[in-house]
């Protein structure tokens, strides 16, 4: 019998103001059965996490805000931004 061994990407997220108040940490790990994309992140955190459904925010990838086809790889700095409003 043959195993075949899983490659795990594992992407820590960094969870800011309100996104960290609800999970209640200051960041998680994430697991994957291999590269994700940011929309499949955001999928994956809320379905862990589901109070973060009632908030809006936006998935930076190495300090730039990133769109939900970037792709995420293990070594990504990833955090979670509430909107910021200002005047």
């Amino acid at each position: 019998m043959s195993k075949e061994k899983l490659d795990l990407a594992s992407v820590k997220v960094k969870l800011f103001a309100s996104s960290r108040e609800l999970v209640g940490e200051n960041e998680v790990q994430i697991n994957f059965a291999d590269k994700t994309t940011v929309g499949n992140l955001r999928k994956k955190i809320v379905e862990m996490y589901p109070a973060l459904s009632k908030i809006t925010f936006v998935i930076a990838v190495n300090h730039k805000v990133a769109d939900d086809s970037t792709v995420i790889n293990h070594s990504d700095e990833v955090a979670i931004l509430p909107p910021v409003s200002g005047g």
